[in-house]
């Protein structure tokens, strides 16, 4: 039977433009949808109330965390499309349950709630990661542009909600139908199914395809991987995750985060008064819209510039940090251009190293098809959530201490709202 054609370059070109818009599009819905999620879920069980923040905190990321380094050894023994539903099912039950008890009722209940939505979020979080492996950087862009969406959403909503539209965010929860609704189309009617192409299936044309295309085809093996016992792949992916991918992705995405987390999350509430902000919260509305607009112009241009010098970039993300603790310590400068410019500048280094790391890592990942990639893009993870809570819990340290001074005056600390 003859070999199927390729093709021509035209439809070829027209084809692949079509696949990556679609791709883009599910990822970017899917991490949208991702972020929020949890977002409304913690906001409608005020486990602020009953608790101090460090403990909320522990809370809310113990799970992900503990998720995130168990889920990505499972992964392989249950089909793909299973994921998707299981987590529909878990997120409509963290909704109901959150909509059906009162503000008051007790701790135990409300725990449970935040441990199933933190469990949730971080088993959609590695599910979509690992499916990276099948659809390239166009899949990383959309997953990364979709995050700082939500993430720049996240820090204006308390704000629009209370103040301008005088709703309390519990009421919000109706949201999260619409949002695993929108997760749900994106994943089975708009993501395209994962292809895999041969070189040779290309050898009749005389163009090959472009090094991009390459490059988002390169992790997916040509042939079915032989199949292998789940202590043997255990094995041999912990030794992955111990040796390079350590090195090379979850060690240097803790370190970003946390030091990205630290100086935006423990700085907003002491630092100085500024006159043109009448309240904290839209003072702390503005602060965190200019910290994600950076992250946000960083992940969508991911595809169009690429960090050549990441450790530049990560000094730079740390010099920024140094100095806006600095200036949060000791009040040097009460300039708003300075205040948004030093956290729109740590905004986008953060964001340019975290689609930096998830780059590097599909490229090491290319250059090793024995290695398994679904299970290594999933893992990565962990180091932004072990980031997460390192540099949260700092900064809350950091920021008890500063409004814990006998003289406070001037820093928005002192007052009550």
């Amino acid at each position: 039977m003859p070999a199927a054609e390729p093709p021509p370059t035209g439809s070829r070109s027209i084809l692949s433009a079509g696949r990556d818009l679609r791709t883009c599009t599910a990822f970017g819905i899917a991490s949208f949808a991702n972020v929020l999620l949890p977002y409304i879920i913690f906001s409608g069980l005020y486990l602020i109330i009953p608790f101090p923040q460090p403990v909320v905190l522990l809370i809310e990321l113990l799970p992900a965390l503990t998720i995130k380094l168990i889920f990505p050894h499972i992964l392989h023994h249950i089909r793909r499309w299973v994921w998707p539903l299981l987590l529909v099912g878990c997120w409509t039950l963290a909704a109901f349950a959150t909509t059906a008890a009162p503000p008051n009722v007790t701790t135990p209940i409300r725990i449970l709630i935040a441990v199933l939505a933190s469990a949730s979020t971080a088993t959609a979080e590695v599910f979509f990661l690992s499916q990276l492996s099948h659809y390239g950087k166009t899949a990383l862009a959309g997953w990364g542009t979709g995050t700082a969406v939500a993430g720049a959403l996240c820090a204006i909503l308390p704000t629009v909600l209370t103040i301008h539209m005088g709703l309390v965010l519990r009421n919000s929860t109706v949201y999260v139908y619409y949002l695993l609704l929108a997760t749900a189309t994106a994943y089975f009617l708009v993501l395209p199914p994962p292809t895999c192409y041969k070189q040779d299936d290309w050898a009749a044309d005389d163009e090959l395809p472009s090094e991009v295309e390459s490059q988002k085809l390169a992790l997916l093996p040509a042939e079915s991987p032989s199949v292998i016992s789940f202590w043997e792949r255990f094995h041999d992916n912990l030794q992955l995750t111990s040796s390079k991918l350590l090195r090379l992705c979850i060690y240097p995405l803790l370190l970003v985060t946390t030091a990205q987390v630290l100086a935006s999350s423990g700085r907003s509430r002491p630092s100085a008064m500024l006159p043109i902000f009448p309240r904290y919260a839209e003072f702390s509305a503005a602060y965190g819209m200019a910290f994600q607009l950076g992250n946000l112009i960083a992940r969508s241009t991911a595809l169009l510039f690429r960090a050549k010098r990441p450790r530049l970039i990560f000094a730079l993300l740390v010099f920024c940090s140094i100095v806006t603790i600095l200036d949060t310590a000791f009040i040097l400068l009460s300039n708003a251009y300075f205040v948004f410019s030093i956290v729109f500048a740590i905004g986008w280094t953060g964001g340019m190293m975290y689609m930096n790391v998830y780059s590097t890592a599909m490229e090491y990942l290319s250059r090793n098809p024995d290695a398994d990639a679904e299970f290594a893009l999933g893992s990565i993870g962990v180091g932004e959530t072990a980031g997460i809570l390192i540099g949260s819990l700092a900064g809350v340290t950091f920021e008890s201490q500063l409004c814990g001074l006998a003289n406070r005056s001037g820093r928005w600390c002192s007052t009550v709202t």
